[in-house]
């Protein structure tokens, strides 16, 4: 008896079709959209933004975010409301993990820049941040909710393992 199992696998839905007692394979089965993909995190500001909790480095978080979504990246933190909504994900899913990667990198002093390449035009950092402590702080964290000042941004060491936030476009 033929039927239809229709599965999300890796953000897709996809159909099979198979006998009843046949066993799944990856050869039979179907894409069933490519315009719409399903959002495991939050979805706003046509971007899906998900929560992992890794831990891996700002490099090797990057590295996955572009691996597993097509367009993805660390997550860009461009307006208060989009802040809002990572921490209210963050908050649901980090268990104990207290700082999370997002995209951003220090491009000098000063400045920094967004892995995706957004206008940098929002920033809520913590008091005394960016600080570039000992010059070895070049990509941004949000502090969690176990820190002093939860949800606020911090410019931290790049290759200390921790969670991570990805966004990738969503329509």
């Amino acid at each position: 008896i033929p039927e239809t199992v229709v599965s999300l696998r890796d953000g897709w839905l996809l159909s099979q079709h198979r006998h009843i007692n046949e066993k799944f394979s990856a050869s039979n089965f179907h894409l069933l959209s490519t315009e719409r993909r399903f959002c495991a995190g939050v979805a706003s500001d046509s971007k899906c933004y998900q929560f992992f909790k890794g831990p891996k480095t700002f490099k090797d978080a990057e590295y996955f975010c572009r691996q597993h979504f097509s367009e993805g990246h660390l997550a860009s933190i461009t307006s208060q409301f989009i802040h809002q909504e990572v921490l209210k994900l963050i908050l649901e899913q980090n268990g104990s993990y207290a700082r999370v990667w997002v995209g951003g990198y220090r491009l000098d002093r000063n400045h920094f820049l967004w892995m995706d390449g957004s206008m940098w035009s929002y920033a809520d950092w913590l008091v005394g941040e960016p600080n570039n402590t000992s010059g070895v702080e070049d990509c941004l964290e949000v502090l969690g909710y176990f820190e002093s000042e939860p949800g606020k941004l911090n410019d931290f060491t790049c290759w200390t393992p921790q969670a991570f936030v990805c966004s990738y476009p969503h329509h």
